[in-house]
């Protein structure tokens, strides 16, 4: 995980939904998502929690959180976010691994946002180990959510901006195990994990879940980014308005660049 860690302190998280409308097409969706499944007195653990946006947005709401990052620049930002505001909310930030939540009592949350480590976590057992921690530390019935990069978004967004992937062996790298590791000739960014909307489900099933919604989170935004950046405000609720419309649609699910599968705890 040092690689991660250490491309995450060097890395502007804070303004990456934020920046331009196509990044914000992310955070729309999974939210409006989101708030059909998470109720205000739901108490939440965030993984991979970044800077806090998703953290903030669920404490705002009135919801007790727990945001949580294994890069401790991120939880230092939280922490100084929180010293900064005038109104209190129940949230709080803590260096956790997500492959390890020894530190939460089972079945003591009602939701668990996983929106970051599935696409870090580059060993099968790791990410095994993220789901069955998740699980054991939400109650029956709860929530997890788990946010993915999908692999066809990927080749596409990759090959065509830089030629040098445009190789069989990056598309058979990517397809075959979805997995790059900083200095391999294939990585294009650090260590990271892909998968497809199918194979997230499959591996998802293999644990006490049920689930109920399967989205893609921002479509081919981030591949349109300039087009859609340059959008005017009726321009862009349109095609915002389409983006909510169509990111449950089968067909081109796996052409968005981030899903996110929410499942249900069963027992």
């Amino acid at each position: 995980m040092n690689n991660i860690v250490s491309f995450y302190e060097n890395y502007d998280e804070d303004s990456r939904l934020t920046s331009n409308n196509s990044r914000k097409i992310e955070f729309t969706i999974t939210t409006t998502v989101l708030n059909k499944y998470i109720q205000e007195y739901n108490k939440i653990l965030e993984l991979g929690a970044g800077t806090g946006i998703y953290s903030f947005y669920y404490a705002d709401k009135g919801n007790y959180v727990i945001a949580t990052d294994i890069t401790p620049k991120h939880i230092d930002i939280i922490n100084q976010k929180l010293s900064k505001r005038k109104n209190n909310v129940n949230l709080f930030g803590e260096i956790v691994n997500a492959t390890d939540l020894s530190n939460y009592q089972s079945e003591s949350f009602d939701v668990v946002l996983c929106l970051g480590p599935m696409y870090h976590l580059t060993n099968i057992s790791d990410r095994e180990m993220c789901v069955m921690e998740s699980l054991r530390v939400l109650k029956k019935g709860g929530m997890l959510a788990v946010a993915y990069i999908n692999k066809h978004f990927v080749l596409n967004s990759i090959m065509t901006a830089d030629k040098k992937f445009l190789t069989n062996n990056f598309v058979n790298k990517i397809l075959n195990s979805g997995v790059v590791k900083e200095g391999e000739k294939e990585c294009f960014w650090t260590d990271a994990f892909f998968t497809t909307p199918t194979e997230i489900e499959t591996f998802i099933k293999k644990f006490n879940t049920e689930i109920v919604d399967n989205v893609g989170t921002d479509g081919l935004s981030p591949f349109l980014r300039e087009f859609v950046d340059n959008m005017n405000e009726e321009e862009y609720s349109a095609w915002l308005h389409y983006s909510l419309n169509s990111c449950r649609e089968k067909s081109i699910l796996g052409m968005s660049n981030h899903g996110l599968l929410i499942c249900k705890k069963k027992y």
